[in-house]
């Protein structure tokens, strides 16, 4: 069975942790630690690590690990037991039947001898159940309540009903809970980002069941975590481990705290009334200080008390930076004018990537495009249709293109100067000149950087403006002659007192009447 890229850069980040075996790096990717263990020896053999490959894209870490070979699950494939023993309560069914017919399917797969003996000791264990015991520090089990909480608008009296979120921790069973408005990415991550601030650090391992804000997919074919919680993940530290499909045993501790979160909290709110998200988070969070500090006869410390022995003092420190949330779109086209579409925007990408499929990664700033992992674009977060292109992204003919529009004069006068803006705009005011105009602002351009003497265009704009001479004939002699930097020479007179000049003194006497 071949791995895919994401499940070969998780067991590359995973083989970095000293601490982890390749049994528990195996179960957590859903490979068999012999595969594992195949990936760390050419990791070891080429001297390479994750800080090495991550920032490859798919491509090239596959030639760099394996060359041109890609790795897969070398193993003979495995028959599915459970499938083989139902088959044997049939009529007539032998073990010798099933192996011809597994053997057909797989021709190189086990021997009949090799089929019997693991049929056997597949057997001898079906029946043993084994006893959890989780370390501290090491697990958290999250998911969602089966209740949801109705809130009230206070206005239209309209009824929406709430999310209720619940965390568990392996070893000393403290609980956390918080409503959020939805099941959806940006909620999940939030009532993440909200519980690993309320412990005040991060574990080893979260186990989520498989909704779809946590796992894409979750088969014998493979391990897709969203690509968002896998970013979660990576900025916190921790690893997702999620429960396996229709095995609730790998999440008995989680399903017990949601279902002590609905009895003991949910049930005492049924008959409130709440009309907003943080009136119904303050109840909450008085009784589930309530439940956490509650003693029994069966333990008789309290979980907030085993939480503070047992969990809080090996949990890894949690970042002070909280993490930035990014909604990605997977597969998206590039049309042929190089531009990607989001939220009735369009994006400028590098034109040698137009008809492929990207993928987009957008907060409230930005907008980051990659390509096969390769961030290849980044553009600052525009609100409502338009279009932002970049002139790096165009090819040479439609940069050429543009920079000859009435647009591209714009930004190239902005970019020189305040006169040299106004001096366009007034010379392209006259309609009836307009097109000759325009032609003629093309010209200087191209002079102008042709002849490295576009720093001299602010100060002859500024003459020009002065002088009123809006022709580019006029700028163009003005540059040439520097006519902008040379002084007036006309000498000042000076007036010659005689007996006819009237002084100030003459306008401001006044004469008395007769």
């Amino acid at each position: 069975m071949k791995i895919s890229i994401t499940t070969l850069r998780q067991v590359i980040r995973l083989l970095a942790d000293p601490d982890l075996s390749m049994r528990s790096i195996g179960r957590t990717c859903r490979i068999s630690p012999n595969t594992a263990k195949a990936i760390n020896a050419q990791l070891v053999n080429k001297q390479l690590s994750w800080a090495d490959l991550q920032a490859l894209d798919d491509g090239k870490l596959y030639q760099t690990l394996f060359g041109d070979k890609k790795p897969g699950d070398s193993r003979k494939p495995v028959p599915d037991w459970i499938q083989v023993h139902s088959e044997l309560y049939k009529r007539d069914m032998t073990l010798q039947l099933l192996w011809e017919e597994y053997r057909q399917r797989n021709p190189e797969g086990f021997s009949y001898e090799q089929y019997c003996r693991r049929y056997r000791a597949w057997k001898r264990t079906c029946k043993i159940s084994l006893r959890q015991i989780y370390f501290p520090g090491e697990y958290i089990f999250v998911d969602f309540c089966g209740r949801t909480m109705p809130i009230r608008d206070a206005k239209t009296g309209e009824v929406w009903f709430a999310q209720v979120f619940v965390g568990a921790l392996g070893a000393s069973g403290y609980l956390f809970a918080i409503a959020v408005a939805s099941q959806k990415i940006a909620d999940w991550l939030k009532a993440h980002t909200l519980m690993l601030a309320h412990i005040g650090g991060v574990p080893r391992y979260i186990v989520p069941d498989n909704l779809k804000s946590a796992v894409l997919k979750n088969n014998k074919q493979g391990l897709l975590l969203n690509s968002a919680y896998q970013e979660l993940a990576e900025h916190y530290d921790f690893i997702i481990m999620p429960a396996r499909p229709r095995k609730p045993k790998d999440k008995s501790l989680g399903e017990i705290g949601v279902q002590i979160v609905q009895r003991w909290v949910l049930a005492r709110l049924r008959d409130q009334v709440f009309f907003s998200l943080d009136e119904l988070n303050t109840a909450i969070s008085y009784w589930m200080e309530k439940l956490n500090e509650r003693t029994t006869r069966t333990y008789p410390n309290s979980r907030f008390q085993r939480f503070f022995e047992l969990d809080a003092p090996v949990l890894e420190g949690l970042r002070s930076d909280p993490y930035p949330y990014s909604q990605w779109r997977y597969q998206v086209r590039v049309d042929e004018s190089y531009h990607v579409d989001y939220e009735q925007h369009q994006y400028s990408v590098l034109y040698t990537y137009a008809h492929q499929h990207v993928d987009i990664r957008a907060n409230d700033e930005f907008v980051h495009v990659y390509y096969q992992r390769q961030l290849v674009a980044s553009h600052t977060r525009q609100i409502g249709p338009g279009r932002t292109t970049l002139d790096e992204h165009m090819p040479p003919n439609h940069r050429l293109f543009r920079e000859g529009t009435l647009e591209g004069l714009q930004t190239w006068a902005q970019s020189i100067g305040p006169s040299t803006v106004t001096f366009l705009q007034r010379s392209l005011e006259d309609k009836r000149h307009f097109a000759s105009r325009l032609k003629a602002a093309q010209l200087l351009r191209r002079e102008a950087q042709k002849d490295h003497w576009q720093g001299r265009i602010e100060s002859a704009c500024t003459h020009a403006l002065r002088l009123n001479c809006l022709g580019f004939d006029r700028l163009r002699g003005i540059i040439r002659t520097n006519a902008d930097s040379r002084q007036s020479t006309v000498p000042t007179v000076k007036v010659i007192e005689h007996e006819n000049l009237r002084g100030a003194d003459y306008f401001t006497t006044t004469s008395e009447a007769p």
